[in-house]
């Protein structure tokens, strides 16, 4: 869960700052931090913006603090057929190490492990960079993409740093004389080493190292005013790996197949059922459930609602954790 409380100021018709108190509950942190920004349009094509971050996290489970500091930049591009934005951003997150502590009373009980917050910290800096951008060929074409990096040093040395890229080119097909149908059919490359701070006390890695080549083709279409279909397809090439000290990978394909029906209640209202199936050949599995959610529409182009999955496995194939089963809550933007 994440929250925050904001509050503006225009100083300018082209320039403005922000100052924002943002609260962050998210796996296994908690905490607040407060963050302030500017932002410069100095014509109708560009825009720049400035950014900073303080504030301290806990670990829920250990009770150990972070304290992070983190400063960025950013820049848009908007002009006819162009639509692009590029960031980066430092930060520096001062870390607490905790040391454990086993008790094993009598042979009856399980040991239980507690977790003591240390007075020594390490210190974690990472660089993160986002790229975005679409190109609208011809009205019915258009080519949207992502590319985003992020790179970790940790004090402790190498054994503690990670990686992540995550690189996306999709294209979109939606016919202005027929905008019944709507295509996107995507590829993404996606590589993963998560940081010290996913690192089991086993010196295993909380998360796959994981090493993927997915390929996807979404569809919908609208039959009446009140119904529409859909689906989706994809597929996974890629290598995964737990142990960090000897990396042993080994391959991770799934496809995943989804049929979608939507029902427009009323102008502003839709609900949408899923089924869905996953499988994994070199695993000899296969799972499959139901989703259902309920949505709001804002405008022409953006809805919000909230769903329930009734499986345990999500329809963005990079996440391996089968920790999707439950609420949720979901924004969709259409282009």
């Amino acid at each position: 869960m994440r929250g925050c409380k904001s509050q503006g100021i225009t100083l300018s018709d082209s320039s403005s700052v922000y100052i924002e108190e943002r609260y962050q509950d998210v796996d296994s942190s908690t905490g607040l931090t407060h963050a302030a920004g500017m932002t410069f349009t100095p014509d109708k094509h560009w825009n720049f913006g400035l950014n900073g971050e303080v504030g301290t996290l806990f670990d829920s489970q250990t009770y150990a603090e972070t304290k992070r500091k983190a400063a960025g930049f950013h820049v848009g591009y908007n002009h006819g057929q162009i639509q692009a934005s590029s960031s980066v951003e430092f930060r520096k997150d001062d870390m607490q190490q905790s040391f454990t502590t086993t008790l094993a009373p009598a042979p009856t009980f399980a040991p239980t492990t507690t977790f003591t917050p240390s007075a020594t910290f390490t210190d974690l800096r990472t660089w993160l960079f986002r790229n975005n951008f679409k190109f609208q060929i011809t009205p019915d074409w258009r080519v949207v993409g992502k590319f985003d990096h992020s790179m970790s040093n940790d004090s402790q040395g190498a054994f503690y740093d990670g990686g992540y890229t995550e690189a996306v080119i999709g294209y979109g097909y939606r016919p202005v004389e027929n905008d019944r149908l709507d295509v996107l059919a995507k590829y993404t490359y996606f590589y993963n080493v998560p940081t010290a701070g996913q690192i089991t006390p086993d010196a295993l890695w909380a998360q796959f190292i994981q090493k993927s080549h997915i390929a996807s083709i979404d569809a919908s279409y609208t039959l009446t005013p009140q119904w529409s279909v859909g689906g989706k397809y994809a597929y996974r090439m890629g290598d995964a790996a737990l142990d960090r000290v000897d990396p042993q990978f080994f391959n991770n394909t799934a496809e995943l197949y989804i049929l979608r029906v939507d029902w427009h209640l009323h102008q502003d209202w839709e609900a949408t059922l899923e089924g869905r199936a996953l499988t994994m050949p070199d695993l000899n599995q296969t799972r499959s459930g139901m989703l259902a959610a309920f949505y709001r529409h804002f405008g022409k182009n953006v809805k919000a609602g909230l769903g329930y999955n009734f499986t345990n496995f999500s329809e963005d194939l990079t996440d391996m954790s089968f920790r999707s089963h439950g609420i949720f809550m979901n924004v969709v933007g259409s282009m």
